[in-house]
């Protein structure tokens, strides 16, 4: 078996147990398992990428790191695990920065109803959720919109990517955006306002299945392009 085929698998094996421990076990053992799930996408980065840059494997520590305080006490922790999901998404930004060309940049992108249509329904969930657990962040609020900020920054990055339609795989980070909204928001009704074990493992398989299409951006894309210079990697 080739080491790449190795490293999916050992990425498919944490992703199940991950989820495993989800359903059927007491949330608090995810401390334990779910730091694998970023091990083992690092490997994956590290083995298939042609040139390696450090702010991957940086930005899966803090993943790891979070998923730990998160499952040890999200309450307790919050405004250190508010402050690690920015630096997250900010070192999501660096890695993204290089895909982004000015000259893509037209008002009739802004401005076009898939935008426009995003940006309305990203806004109006970020009012609803809010909303619900506004009693128990009143005195954290500056650190949800620590969050908030940096999650529409790396959104905004990504969409732009997606719709300027340079590179091929750009819907990887269309999907990983998804998914990160989606975590932020469940995570937050979660833990603040109404625990379910299915919105657990809901935020599970969408935080790794984001994560796991955003690292397969820089793996398979390159220039739509065929006479620019491939830039597949970051």
């Amino acid at each position: 078996m080739k080491k790449t085929s190795i490293t999916y698998l050992f990425f498919y094996l944490t992703f199940l147990m991950v989820i495993w421990v989800a359903v059927f076990l007491d949330k608090w053992l995810l401390i334990y398992v779910k730091p694998f799930v970023p091990l083992s996408l690092v490997l994956l980065y590290l083995k298939s990428v042609k040139r390696i840059r450090f702010l991957f494997p940086l930005s899966m520590v803090i993943i790891a790191v979070t998923d730990i305080l998160i499952y040890v006490d999200f309450v307790k922790y919050y405004i250190l695990i508010s402050i690690l999901i920015a630096l997250f998404y900010v070192l999501c930004i660096l890695m993204l920065k290089r895909y982004v060309n000015k000259k893509d940049v037209k008002l009739s992108m802004l401005f076009s109803p898939p935008v426009i249509i995003s940006t309305l329904l990203i806004a109006y969930l970020i009012f609803s959720v809010t909303e619900l657990v506004l009693p128990k962040i009143i005195n954290d609020i500056k650190a949800t919109v620590l969050i908030i900020v940096s999650a529409l920054l790396f959104s905004g990055v990504s969409f732009f990517i997606y719709l300027s339609d340079r590179y091929e795989k750009s819907i990887y980070l269309f999907i990983a955006t998804c998914c990160t909204l989606f975590v932020d928001f469940l995570l937050a009704i979660n833990e603040f306002y109404f625990y379910n074990r299915v919105f657990t493992v809901l935020i599970n398989i969408a935080e790794i299945g984001g994560i796991y299409f955003f690292v397969s951006f820089f793996i398979e894309t390159k220039r739509i392009d065929s006479s620019s210079k491939e830039e597949g990697h970051f």
